[in-house]
């Protein structure tokens, strides 16, 4: 098992990470990289329900300009079994909150994402409010204190 804590996105190969190119990918609206990423079979748990296959998950990954957008900021995140291209990985992350207009902040939260992947692509990804409730569906709740 691999921890590793508050990385920048960017200076991890984007082709060995598909955890990071993901949080890369969404942060900059990046579609056509945020879907190479993905497995065909890609299953996103969101919040509005259960998208299945890149197209459903291109739609779901597509924000209008304008408003409040969101910002990922990777603060750690536990791997296990990803160097072979599978596995499972949760990421701590902190998730900004500003207005597109003018960049003025608007809130930020703390939450986690769990990854199971498969071939170096994300296979599944799904959001937890309560982080060491993803860090438990993981398995990485063995002597890992949650934030």
């Amino acid at each position: 098992m691999l921890v590793w804590e508050r990385q920048e996105v960017q200076e991890v190969p984007r082709s060995l990470d598909p955890v990071r190119e993901f949080i890369r990918a969404f942060n900059e609206r990046d579609l056509d990289g945020f879907v190479a990423v993905l497995d065909p079979e890609v299953e996103l748990h969101s919040k509005k329900g259960l998208r299945k296959g890149r197209e459903a998950a291109r739609l779901w990954a597509t924000r209008a300009p304008g408003g409040v957008q969101q910002t990922i900021e990777l603060e750690e995140l536990h791997e296990d079994w990803t160097e072979s291209g599978g596995g499972s990985a949760v990421a701590l992350i902190k998730r900004s909150w500003c207005w597109d207009e003018d960049g003025a902040a608007a809130g930020e939260d703390e939450m986690a994402w769990l990854f199971e992947l498969h071939d170096h692509k994300v296979r599944s990804w799904r959001p937890f409010e309560d982080r060491s409730e993803a860090l438990h569906a993981g398995g990485f709740d063995h002597g890992v204190g949650a934030q």
